[in-house]
């Protein structure tokens, strides 16, 4: 009958045991004997230091043939295992709860959260040191890493994108698994810092629809055994499971912008205007004297008649290259959204009366000598109206904010563009 794979490495690992069993108290019971018997002679002093130095050399000699022994005995065991051996019941288990998570989670969180979960969920799976979860670009041959995990993570995120050239670029190509043992084609890529104490990567596809990468999951071990052939076959079926999970995430993340992005600018729409405003507020209230905070309205003046002389593809076009311009003329931490039609809202942190001027006026000066072509030969110089409103001051609540701003804007618009008119908060109320 033909043994197992199981049967034979416990029927190899039992010979060594029972051969070590036997042999060691047998060699035992002599040394000691040969050591006595010398010991009662009468043979001279030099002669049994002789005789008890060689048992000892000998006796150390024997465990260190057994040690050797040993240690081949085990690696032929191992090696002896099939791959699909290693699919065992943990193994399983772990699998199925990659599974559960999709299950569980469904497309209720962002992809760098969903990837931070199912990464340590592999690492229990496949042991590793770092993760690195990249996109496959359709129109750029470079791939984006969305998400790193474990050592050199924060360096791998610097990174920001990989040449095709390097190991995910070859996996994604071949849709197959790929190994690179000694990181021969990612020193080629990556600097060494973000390489650095580790010896090997293993890339693995994820497939949408069955047939079309569109993203990879690099693993990189300390060790260059850490992957070998059953890790390979493991690392086919956890591909499998991390696939919808992923999916699911950017499918989120790709609703979550729908619903707060104004599709024609791009700009973040007015719900997301307001969650950021009441996050500037609350911060505003938990540091009052160093965070001041200023909100912006801003529409285009005379824009519904632009709109009916040129028409609405032209008028889609002024609103785009109006967002454009203001969204260069503000600072880095400010936010700026559309609200609706051709009104523009603007979270101003940190910044007092003084700063909110400054803004305002470069605001002015830039459209007035950046003008929109309507056409070849033909341009139009936009004019803005904008109100203004600070928190505590002219308001303490969005509402109250917005609606002071927005009050000052009907002003400019009755023709005091050359005042600021600050509208104190029981004007308001």
């Amino acid at each position: 009958m033909k043994l197992t794979n199981q049967e034979q490495k416990s029927g190899v690992e039992s010979n060594f045991f029972g051969f070590r069993n036997v042999i060691f108290p047998i060699l035992s019971l002599v040394a000691l004997g040969i050591v006595f018997l010398a010991a009662i002679s009468n043979l001279d002093l030099e002669i049994k230091l002789i005789i008890f130095f060689s048992a000892v050399v000998f006796y150390l000699l024997f465990f260190i043939a057994l040690a050797v022994l040993q240690k081949k005995t085990k690696v032929t065991a191992i090696s002896s295992k099939k791959p699909e051996e290693f699919f065992n019941r943990e193994v399983e288990s772990q699998l199925l709860a990659l599974e559960d998570a999709g299950k569980f989670f469904g497309a209720s969180l962002r992809t760098a959260d969903m990837f931070r979960l199912s990464s340590s969920r592999v690492r229990e799976i496949v042991p590793h040191s770092s993760s690195v979860l990249l996109l496959v670009d359709e129109f750029d041959a470079n791939l984006k890493i969305i998400g790193a995990s474990g050592m050199n993570s924060r360096e791998m995120l610097a990174v920001g994108q990989v040449a095709p050239k390097g190991l995910a670029g070859i996996c994604a190509n071949l849709r197959k698994i790929k190994r690179d043992e000694k990181l021969t084609l990612e020193k080629s890529i990556l600097p060494y810092d973000v390489l650095k104490y580790l010896e090997t990567a293993v890339a693995v596809p994820l497939f949408e629809n069955g047939d079309k990468v569109f993203a990879v999951l690099m693993l990189y071990g300390r060790h260059m055994e850490e992957f070998d052939d059953n890790a390979i076959n493991i690392l086919e079926a956890v591909g499998e499971r991390v696939a919808p999970l992923i999916l699911n995430a950017l499918a989120f993340e790709r609703n979550l912008f729908n619903a707060l992005t104004d599709t024609l600018t791009s700009l973040p729409n007015e719900r997301a205007f307001f969650l950021i405003l009441e996050n500037q507020i609350a911060e505003s209230q938990r540091k009052r004297e160093e965070r001041p905070l200023s909100l912006l309205s801003i529409d285009i003046s005379d824009f519904n008649e632009l709109n009916q002389q040129y028409g609405h593809a032209t008028g889609d076009k002024i609103l785009a290259f109006t967002a454009d311009i203001i969204k260069r003329q503000l600072r880095k931490m400010d936010f700026l959204a559309r609200s609706g039609n051709d009104e523009f809202l603007a979270v101003l942190p940190t910044a007092n009366e003084n700063t909110t001027l400054e803004i305002i006026e470069r605001l002015e000066r830039t459209f007035q000598t950046a003008p929109f072509e309507i056409s070849e030969g033909k341009k139009q110089f936009l004019k803005l109206n904008i109100g203004a409103a600070i928190v505590f001051k002219h308001g303490d609540t969005a509402a109250e904010l917005l609606q002071n701003a927005r009050l000052k804007k009907i002003t400019a618009k009755a023709g005091h563009e050359a005042k600021i008119i600050w509208f104190p908060k029981e004007f308001i109320n």
